[in-house]
């Protein structure tokens, strides 16, 4: 694939610089250096785990679990009079 960069001089001579002090050109620099902060491949998750379970929701659950527990709301809170005390 090939992409245009617009930059400015001082920045291309820069990287110019770098590139030939390892002894290459601009393009194979920027490729190496692009090519090491881009990830090389997705992480994959295994499907499942060896008990047949599905680690996706193995880890979902146990994201959910790390938050704090809050009690319910008591139904009376859901009544509108109990919302608007004055209008009652």
């Amino acid at each position: 694939m090939a992409i245009t960069l617009d930059l400015k001089p001082e920045v291309e001579a820069e990287l110019t610089a770098q590139a030939q002090a390892a002894g290459l050109s601009l393009a194979q620099f920027l490729s190496r250096e692009l090519e090491a902060i881009a990830p090389a491949a997705p992480a994959q998750l295994p499907a499942t785990l060896p008990d047949g379970s599905d680690q996706w929701d193995k880890e979902l659950d146990e994201w959910l679990d790390s938050f704090p527990q809050h009690p319910v709301l008591h139904e009376e809170a859901f009544k509108r009079e109990n919302w608007y005390p004055d209008r009652w």
